[in-house]
Formats: structure tokens, C-alpha cells, sequence
């Protein structure tokens, strides 16, 4: 899959941008705070449906849009590898609110080749997978930091898991609540019986898709990180479950539901569910060493890399599809040799777009880049 076209419309600091795009590796370069890093959140935006750097999607609309007509406009046109080509269009807007409100309604449309969906019928439409800065978090961390990245990427796979998620997560809100209620009083034991139920089939079904996902996943990253740095020791990645029982998500559900009735005085005590995947973990080792723990800048940035090559191969050998390769300021803090093995990934795959800082040096193998484009203040320019 490559992108062919992109849109912008007062997406952050692009107020009007037309972008065409070819197969193969493009590097856009240009000095710090530009915009580079802004639109390879735009095209991983139109994968996912969402911005995964904005702690509100508010925050993408353009400023000095959201003074005037506060909205903003994406489309994403890519071509498949069996000719097919599919469009994915979002539109984000802060509609006026009650006379009482200063804030106005955020409202979000999504389109797929025109026609409108939801979210969890979109995520995927385009494929993408994204390498940046803040990947760093993803090892050094807290945990959920480690569970999204597995969320995301069954997401991109399976429209079935964001739909048992989605209530998952639900429930357990639900269930946290009636926690609570019974430690004050207002309601009794009985009730939970429900939402045990509910939390044991979903979390079990979520147990499952990410041990299968992992267990795929795990080798690749090992082998990508083997590639770029294996003087350092063997890559392990190892996905801990909360709920270590394996079997049919019958069993597993049953072994969930067991948990929650022996746990069930210190959760009321808390208000808090403590048993389900919500508590997983995934643990990245170099040579039986914990790298969130132990780690240097170089390896932890090292590991992250070789866990989104390792996605980006899941993702080819699930959909069939090569995923579009987006490597934002990927070169930094890497060694020579290091460099090189990511920019090898980089030409290989179907498409790649890859951010430089203006004034770094541009390695020898960017010169077989498809194409160069200058990025300054939201304009993007093609360079000759």
C-alpha cells in the first residue's frame, strides 16, 4: 500500500497543503518545529482515526483557524497493491456551543471511499505504522504505554477487537463505579454478578488476541533488532498476561471469574478492578537485561525501532498488505551501522517517509529517495 495523495485543510500548522506522493522512500528535511513531525501525525491519523500525540483532538485544529472557522479537513488517498484505491476523509470541527458554553461542541465525521462510518469500521482503511520521538515512552514507560501499542496494532487487523475493547473498557467503568457504591453502602454485592460476567468474556477474548498477536510479533522484533545491534545480546519480548490461565476463552473467562470473586473484598476496599488485561504487561530484555530499566538512550530508541519494524511486519503478513513506513527524526541518536540497517528497511519497503533536521548529515543511501521535499512554516516544497 502507498499513499498517493494527501489533503490538508488546519491540520496544526498546515492551513492549505496538496501533497502527491510516489511508491518508494521520500525524505522531507527542514528546520526544527516546521512541521515535519505534523504531517506524519496527519497520515497516522487518517490510519488510526485519531491523533495519537494530541491529548486533545481539539489541539489539531490550526490556531488561527479555531479563532475564525475552528475545523479542520484530511484525505488520504491510497492505492492498493491489487489496484484497488481507497480514500479516508476526517473532519474534525468545534461547532458554537450553548450561549452559557465559551468552549463550543467538538464534533468528528469520518468517510471512507464518501461514505460515512465510525471509527471502528475505518481504522485500518489505510495502513500505516509510525516510528517517532515519543516511541521512547513505549519502553521506558508506564505499562500503558505498552498495552495501546498492542491495542493499536490489532486494531489495524482486527475490526472485532476494537469493538470488544471498546466494551471492556466500558464495563470495567461501569463495574469500578458499582465498587464503589457498595463500599458506601448504596448498593450490594449481588449486582456485580453482571458485570463479572461481562469483564470474564471480554477480557478473556482480549487475552487471547493479544497472546496470538504477541507470540507472532515477538520473533520479528528479535530478528530486527539482531540486524541493527547484535553485539548487544538477543532481544526478548515477553507478553505477561494479568491472567496467566490458557485454554478456550471459555476456560479463561471461567479462571477471570473465579479471580474476581476471591479478590472481590480488596476491590470494594479499593473501588478498583484488579483483576483483566487492563493489568497486562509486555517486557523487552537485550541479554536477560531489562532495557525500560536498565537501558541506554541508544538501545531503548533501538528496541522501539525493531518493535515498529516487527509491527510493520505483522501488519504485511495479516493484511497482505504492506503498511506505509512513517520514520519521524528516526536517524538521531543511531550509530552509523544503525542508521544504515533503518535505512535499508526504509528503500525495502513498498512506501517510506522519513523526517530530517536540516543541517544533519544525510547518509549516502538517501540519495536513492524517490523524491525530497522542504518543509518551512506548513508549506511543503519539492526540492530538485
Amino acid at each position: 500500500m502507498h499513499l498517493s495523495h494527501l489533503s490538508l485543510k488546519n491540520f496544526r500548522n498546515y492551513a492549505d497543503t496538496e501533497l502527491d506522493l510516489s511508491p518508494g522512500l521520500s525524505v522531507f528535511r527542514g528546520a526544527n518545529a516546521q512541521g515535519k513531525s505534523n504531517l506524519l501525525e496527519a497520515i497516522y491519523l487518517l490510519a488510526l482515526t485519531k491523533s495519537t500525540r494530541a491529548e486533545n483532538e481539539r489541539d489539531v485544529i490550526r490556531f488561527e483557524a479555531a479563532q475564525e472557522i475552528p475545523y479542520t479537513r484530511l484525505i488520504g488517498t491510497a492505492q492498493r497493491k491489487d489496484g484497488q484505491q481507497v480514500e479516508v476523509q476526517v473532519d474534525m470541527a468545534i461547532a458554537p456551543g450553548p450561549a452559557d458554553s465559551t468552549n463550543g461542541v467538538y464534533q468528528k465525521r469520518i468517510r471512507v471511499n464518501g461514505l460515512p462510518k465510525p471509527a471502528s469500521q475505518a481504522v485500518g482503511a489505510i495502513a500505516a505504522v509510525l516510528f517517532s520521538a515519543d516511541d521512547l515512552s513505549l519502553i521506558s514507560g508506564s505499562p500503558a504505554n505498552r498495552r495501546r501499542y498492542m491495542d493499536v496494532l490489532l486494531s489495524q487487523v482486527d475490526r472485532e477487537y476494537i469493538k470488544v475493547l471498546q466494551r471492556y473498557q466500558k464495563v470495567m467503568t461501569q463495574r469500578n463505579q458499582l465498587l464503589k457504591r457498595i463500599r458506601e453502602g448504596q448498593a450490594g454485592q449481588d449486582e456485580l454478578i453482571f458485570w463479572n460476567d461481562e469483564l470474564s468474556q471480554h477480557g478473556a477474548s482480549i487475552t487471547q488476541r493479544r497472546r496470538i498477536a504477541m507470540a507472532a510479533l515477538a520473533p520479528m522484533a528479535s530478528e530486527a533488532y539482531a540486524s541493527m545491534a547484535a553485539e548487544d545480546g538477543a532481544l526478548e519480548v515477553t507478553y505477561e498476561p494479568s491472567i496467566e490461565q490458557q485454554g478456550t476463552p471459555e476456560e479463561v473467562a471461567a479462571y477471570i471469574a473465579e479471580r474476581l470473586v476471591s479478590v472481590r473484598t480488596r476491590e470494594i476496599q479499593m473501588a478498583q478492578t484488579l483483576v483483566g488485561p487492563h493489568r497486562d504487561e509486555l517486557r523487552m530484555t537485550v541479554g536477560d537485561v531489562s532495557v525500560s530499566q536498565y537501558g541506554s538512550r541508544g538501545q531503548i530508541r533501538t528496541v522501539a525501532l525493531s518493535l515498529r519494524l516487527a509491527e510493520a511486519g505483522y501488519l504485511t503478513e495479516i493484511l497482505g498488505e504492506e503498511p506505509i513506513l512513517l520514520l519521524d527524526d528516526v536517524l538521531s541518536e543511531l550509530d552509523t551501522t544503525r542508521q544504515l540497517k533503518v535505512l535499508e528497511a526504509a528503500c525495502n519497503a513498498e512506501q517510506a517517509l522519513v523526517t530530517m533536521v536540516d543541517g544533519e548529515r544525510q547518509p549516502d543511501e538517501l540519495q536513492d529517495a524517490v523524491a525530497t521535499f522542504w518543509i518551512e512554516a506548513g508549506t511543503v516544497t519539492p526540492e530538485g
